[in-house]
């Protein structure tokens, strides 16, 4: 079986991984507003955030419940105070949402975060 030799990179090639293209935003000047110009955030959302994928979430329809004769789940849902979670529904921004990861920083059992200068606290409720 034939060997494969392993390559180097030659002195002009960066030892540092490429920036990935976020162009929209960047054209736009959508990031310098959605971290307040800070380009410290901007690079760690470009190099580390952006990559990761937002899964949209999944809506349940009570009405298929009944329909589907699943009536017992739904009150079950209701008990728990799951069922309006779980019906929620609308437009999902992908992209606020990782600069909201982007942002969030944990103290004291407050989560805080920022998203295009609106400050937000996420305590818990006993």
């Amino acid at each position: 079986m034939p060997r494969r030799s392993r390559t180097t990179p030659s002195d002009d090639e960066s030892s540092t991984p490429p920036t990935p293209s976020f162009p929209n935003a960047m054209n736009q000047g959508r990031l310098e507003i959605w971290f307040e110009g800070y380009e410290d955030k901007i690079q760690t959302f470009l190099i580390e955030i952006n990559r990761k994928q937002i899964i949209l979430p999944k809506v349940i329809h009570m009405s298929w419940l009944r329909a589907e004769n699943f009536g017992n789940l739904e009150q079950h849902l209701k008990a728990q105070k799951l069922k309006t979670f779980l019906e929620l529904s609308g437009k999902v921004y992908p992209d606020l949402v990782k600069v909201f990861y982007a942002n969030l920083k944990f103290s004291n059992d407050i989560l805080k975060s920022s998203v295009k200068g609106v400050e937000m606290e996420i305590t818990r409720q006993t």
